[in-house]
């Protein structure tokens, strides 16, 4: 029995296609299939080790990507004599949804900050609004699984592990996270695994971590893409929010 985190809140496999070619500064029109899929299987593999509830569509999106890498390696058709060879990109269709999804996403984003901005105002003679200053850019679940990816290296712990319920606590690293926020606010991402050794420590941490981003009760922001992330206590209260697990894990 595994602790399981719903993420309704973050989006799908196009986001990670999205994030993977920004993070490896990628052409999206000439988009390099074995990298592209051999990356997005290592992130694939790790979503099902924390046991993220991958949902189909991420799964079938691998098979998609495995089966344009694997038409993209056959020689190329012989056209008959006298006639000029004329070969479809097999990645055609997924550029073109790529694009077409990118620029709903970046049209979002732009609405997104508009509301926040006209938020910001007040009419004259209004009392101010105190704001905490935050990174303007809000991270993905995929930005935190590269940051984690790189914690877990950084541990050099091997790989991998069943995490049963005697060793997870997840509930009691929740308060814990709460605590530290509480005090500290802002955290960066990495300190948070700050004298953790075993890999079931670190993994427990970024259940925890991702619990509170689901719950509302922090968020994560970074000042640029690809900098560093920073988490934040939410204004929200605990008492008001879901109930915490139990310190102690269920039984099997």
């Amino acid at each position: 029995m595994t602790y399981q985190v719903k993420l309704e809140m973050f989006e799908g496999p196009l986001d990670l296609l999205l994030h993977l070619i920004r993070e490896h500064q990628l052409d999206i029109l000439d988009i390099p299939m074995a990298t592209i899929t051999d990356e997005y299987l290592r992130y694939l593999s790790l979503m099902q080790e924390l046991d993220l509830g991958v949902a189909g569509e991420f799964l079938l999106m691998a098979a998609t990507l495995i089966h344009i890498k694997s038409k993209m390696l056959l020689p190329p058709e012989e056209a008959a004599e006298g006639e000029e060879a004329e070969e479809e990109d097999p990645r055609a269709e997924l550029v073109d949804r790529l694009l077409e999804y990118k620029k709903f996403k970046e049209a979002a984003q732009t609405l997104g900050v508009l509301e926040t901005e006209q938020g910001m105002l007040h009419r004259r003679g209004a009392p101010a609004i105190e704001l905490t200053v935050e990174g303007p850019l809000s991270v993905s679940l995929f930005e935190l699984m590269r940051a984690f990816r790189d914690v877990l290296r950084r541990a050099d712990v091997p790989t991998p592990l069943e995490i049963t319920p005697e060793e997870l606590n997840v509930g009691q690293r929740i308060v814990h996270l709460l605590d530290r926020l509480a005090a500290e606010s802002p955290l960066e991402f990495t300190s948070l695994f700050a004298g953790s050794t075993r890999r079931v420590e670190i993994i427990v941490t970024f259940l925890a971590l991702l619990e509170l981003l689901r719950r509302r009760l922090a968020t994560a922001r970074q000042a640029e893409p690809m900098g560093p992330i920073m988490i934040y206590r939410s204004v929200e209260r605990v008492e008001e929010s879901e109930p915490v697990a139990p310190a102690h894990p269920a039984s099997p």
